[in-house]
């Protein structure tokens, strides 16, 4: 629900309040720096050309007077008038320089060298050549012109015989450079002053829109049916305007719209309960009549039949006390057996006792052979070891023997019969040695019979203790047998005793019996006339129940409906 009831952002207020902040900051911006623009660009125009025509006023006014003093061809000339205007220039404009034309056209000076003594190239003062040849003198002004499709300004002077012009020349581009500084400021201060207003507009836009969001969860929670207080209620019932007005109004419907529904819950309630009540109650009695009216037709039933039941108790009373005699007997028979068992009981005890004693005597000698067969293990063990050590013995004899034969080859004839015996006791010492490894055969058969002579034991040894422990509890079940049997002995006394009361209670029961006979009759009329009743009775009893289940199911339903809604 909450995904469903959410805003996107395209179409929340908060985002179209800072898209109107910041168009309108943008449009305004825009607006001030293009006028700004213009307007300092018209001022910087208007300076620059002002200067510069100062300065050409001031160069063709130096010149004139300084022709006062002398004649003009002394002072229209190139050195001369480098001196006079060489230097002059529009201040910080690297484009910008003075020259003097004559007025038939000639550069009379000019910072490049080269074109001093050339014909001007300049259209713009061409036309002021072509003015000054009809007689005519214009006043010192600016002109704008293209030269080699650069945009320039030129401050003219023409001298007061009309024989030269003092031009001061500058590129526009540079003239208008600082407007290109100022247009860079403006712009970063735009976008500071943008950035600035939108962070206000979103700050601003959160407070405007916070208290509709919260009236909006508000709302979202009443239409879920849900009344409980709002965690934010009282931050939006604290607000002085609008939202403040329509939160104090939600909760003034919260309020009404909650206690009007716990007085209905209440009331269903209650009606739910009376009616649920009511319905076990019709039901309860519905089943009871229903239960009464069975029974007393059984009851009907069994009077009516009760009669020839009598009767037949009587026949069977007779029967059981034959089936009690032959019960007696029975019992007697139970009696000789359960002794003859207990007897039995007893030799059996008798044999599994002699049984363990034999099995433990069983037990000792096999721990005995356990024994013996772990010495004989080690007597074996000995045995190899010294098998071992005849085998040593016999590879030094033969070692020697074979050292006793090489030095009886040395001594030659003499040494003879000394290899002889050498010779037999290399013998003797090879048969030791193989002696002592069919020994050592032997052992090693003898020791490995041995280890499974000792597994062996150990199985038998845990055989016979498992058997020892199986005597042991057969011992125990036979002595709880023995009790079991004492215990039927003891029993079988007692139904013998109690057998013989049964036969003396029998005989009481016939007396009851045919005095239930005539009782049993009067209850039949009885009971017919009740079942008559009972019936109306239940008739009503079902309409009442029909009734209460709608109620009920009514109730049930107002139920389920109130509690959709959640109050506090």
């Amino acid at each position: 629900m909450e995904k469903k009831n959410k805003v996107s952002a395209l179409s929340s207020i908060k985002t179209k309040i800072i898209l109107l902040i910041v168009l309108s900051v943008l449009v305004t911006t825009t607006l001030c720096v293009s006028r700004v623009i213009s307007v300092v660009r018209e001022s910087q125009t208007l300076v620059v050309k002002n200067y510069m025509k100062d300065i050409a006023l001031i160069a063709g006014e130096g010149i004139d007077r300084e022709m006062t003093f002398v004649d003009a061809a002394s002072v229209l000339t190139a050195e001369e008038l480098g001196n006079i205007v060489g230097s002059l220039r529009v201040e910080g404009m690297d484009s910008s320089y003075a020259y003097v034309v004559s007025d038939g056209g000639t550069m009379l000076y000019h910072p490049t060298a080269d074109k001093i003594g050339q014909p001007v190239e300049n259209d713009a003062v061409k036309q002021l050549l072509g003015k000054i040849g009809k007689g005519n003198r214009p006043e010192s002004d600016v002109i704008t012109y293209e030269f080699k499709g650069v945009m320039k300004y030129a401050s003219f002077y023409i001298g007061k015989n009309m024989d030269y012009i003092v031009v001061v020349t500058a590129d526009e581009e540079e003239a208008l450079e600082s407007i290109h500084v100022i247009l860079k400021d403006s712009i970063l201060v735009a976008l500071i002053t943008l950035v600035l207003c939108s962070i206000v507009g979103l700050l601003v836009a959160i407070r405007i829109v916070k208290p509709i969001e919260r009236i909006t969860q508000m709302t979202t929670s009443l239409s879920e049916l849900d009344f409980t207080r709002n965690e934010h209620q009282d931050y939006v019932e604290k607000r002085k305007d609008e939202t403040g007005l329509m939160g104090r109004s939600m909760s003034v419907l919260r309020n009404q719209l909650t206690s009007t529904i716990k007085s209905i819950a209440v009331h269903s309630r209650h009606l739910y309960d009376a009616s649920t009540a009511m319905n076990n109650s019709a039901e309860e009695t519905a089943i009871a009549i229903d239960q009464v009216e069975k029974a007393i037709a059984e009851i009907a039933q069994g009077a009516t039949s009760q009669a020839q039941e009598t009767q037949t108790a009587t026949e069977n009373v007779i029967l059981m006390g034959n089936m009690i005699e032959e019960t007696n007997e029975e019992v007697e028979t139970l009696r000789e057996n359960a002794r003859k068992m207990r007897d039995a009981g007893n030799k059996a005890i008798g044999i599994i006792a002699d049984l363990n004693t034999v099995n433990q005597r069983t037990k000792e000698a096999i721990q005995i052979i356990y024994d013996q067969t772990n010495t004989t293990n080690i007597s074996a063990m000995k045995i190899r070891e010294a098998t071992d050590m005849i085998s040593d013995i016999a590879e030094e004899t033969n070692l020697l023997s074979l050292n006793a034969s090489i030095e009886a080859a040395r001594a030659g004839e003499q040494g003879r019969g000394f290899a002889v015996v050498a010779s037999q006791i290399q013998k003797l010492a090879e048969q030791s040695n193989e002696s002592a490894r069919q020994i050592d055969g032997i052992i090693n058969s003898l020791i490995a019979d041995s280890e499974k002579s000792v597994d062996t034991m150990e199985d038998v040894k845990e055989v016979i203790e498992k058997q020892n422990e199986n005597v042991m509890n057969t011992e125990g079940a036979f002595h709880e047998v023995k009790d079991g049997i004492d215990k039927s002995i003891d029993g079988i006394r007692a139904i013998a005793a109690r057998t013989k009361k049964l036969d003396e209670a029998r005989i009481r029961v016939v007396d009851v019996v045919q005095n239930l006979t005539a009782i049993a009759q009067e209850n039949a009329a009885s009971t017919e006339e009740t079942s008559a009743s009972a019936a109306e009775v239940g008739s009503i009893i079902s309409s009442i129940a029909e009734n209460a289940k709608q109620l009920n199911e009514i109730a049930n339903e107002m139920e389920e409906n109130i509690n959709l809604f959640v109050v506090e």
